[in-house]
């Protein structure tokens, strides 16, 4: 009978023992987990930080850029205007150019005839006069 008291003690005890450890092993596991979460917390706020300070000069960076970007489209809006009217009186200087060859052509033809040309003269005086003697 000895034996078997000790054997039921021994079970309860075992059983006692088994709940304690687990709730131990709980409340340790709890803790554990609050640390890490508080730790892993505090990891994300700085890095959300760390992504807020980056966004933040990204933003000025883009908002620099599109500055930039707006002023170089209208340096080359103006270039192709630039470019546009120059092609123009290039264009009007080349027509300007042909006319005038083709004036210089025209003298120098008229030159060439005015050199080569040989007149005639005849003069006419009508009636013939008698001269007195």
């Amino acid at each position: 009978m000895d034996q078997e008291l000790l054997d039921s003690i021994r079970e309860i005890v075992c059983e006692e023992t088994k709940k304690i450890v687990r709730e131990e092993t709980r409340k340790i596991v709890r803790e554990e987990t609050r640390k890490i979460v508080r730790e892993e917390t505090a990891d994300m706020r700085d890095d959300i930080s760390s992504l807020k300070t980056d966004v933040s000069s990204l933003k000025t960076d883009v908002s620099s850029l599109k500055k930039q970007v707006s002023e170089n489209t209208l340096i080359l809006r103006s270039l192709e205007e630039n470019n546009e009217i120059r092609s123009a009186q290039m264009d009007r200087m080349e027509n300007d150019i042909a006319h005038l060859l083709g004036k210089y052509e025209k003298v120098d033809e008229l030159e060439d005839r005015f050199i080569h040309h040989t007149h005639t003269i005849v003069i006419e005086t009508g009636k013939p006069e008698e001269k007195a003697s």
